[in-house]
């Protein structure tokens, strides 16, 4: 079954969407979390033959409650059966982020703490997977912006250093990536015959 995926990505409540649950398939969701300064971001990625697809991404408005992203991380539970991992970053808020997501019912959750070694692991596999056309996004303008905005840059010590140009913020690409890379341990089972929707270049700066 192909999806379509040109289209407008909707950042609705899941538990607002329109139809019933979607089919049980793979889905892997990363978050970003932010509050002041930068926005609370969640997106959904369906993995299915190899194929990456973003099926879903809500950026929170700053100042959101980490209580009331929880919430959100229980309907998307609830709309895309069959989660396999909930990939969050915890720097900056520790543990007790993904320990209250535990605790309110979200299963298969993991704490990332994106050190400088983590960031660069997160960003290369996603940036391998967008080499090999395997990921898939819909025309989602400020996405694509916070991608091609963002720079790899290496430091005196030999570490790869992630920044964005002023002015743009990079949540919702993070969020992406940590979707993306909870997903690397799954078999493959690669049919480039099955590929389908808009694949998006790769434009990650690494300079």
């Amino acid at each position: 079954m192909k999806r379509e995926v040109n289209g407008k990505l909707s950042n609705n409540t899941p538990g607002q969407a329109s139809g019933p649950s979607v089919p049980t398939e793979d889905y892997y969701v990363g978050v970003d979390l932010g509050q002041k300064r930068d926005h609370s971001v969640v997106a959904v990625i369906l993995k299915k033959n190899g194929q990456i697809t973003l099926v879903h991404l809500k950026r929170f408005p700053l100042g959101t409650e980490y209580q009331t992203v929880i919430e959100y991380l229980k309907l998307a539970g609830e709309r895309f059966r069959n989660v396999r991992a909930y990939y969050i970053d915890q720097t900056g808020v520790g543990e007790a982020f993904p320990e209250n997501a535990r605790r309110a019912g979200v299963k298969n959750v993991k704490g990332i703490e994106l050190s400088l070694p983590r960031k660069s692991d997160v960003m290369t596999h996603l940036k391998q997977v967008m080499e090999q056309k395997r990921l898939h996004i819909p025309r989602d303008r400020e996405l694509i912006i916070e991608m091609n905005a963002e720079i790899a840059k290496l430091t005196e010590a030999g570490k790869t250093k992630f920044s964005h140009r002023s002015g743009t913020h990079d949540d919702r690409l993070w969020a992406l990536a940590l979707a993306v890379y909870g997903s690397r341990f799954e078999t493959i089972a690669f049919h480039p015959f099955a590929a389908f929707g808009k694949i998006c270049p790769s434009r990650i700066e690494f300079t």
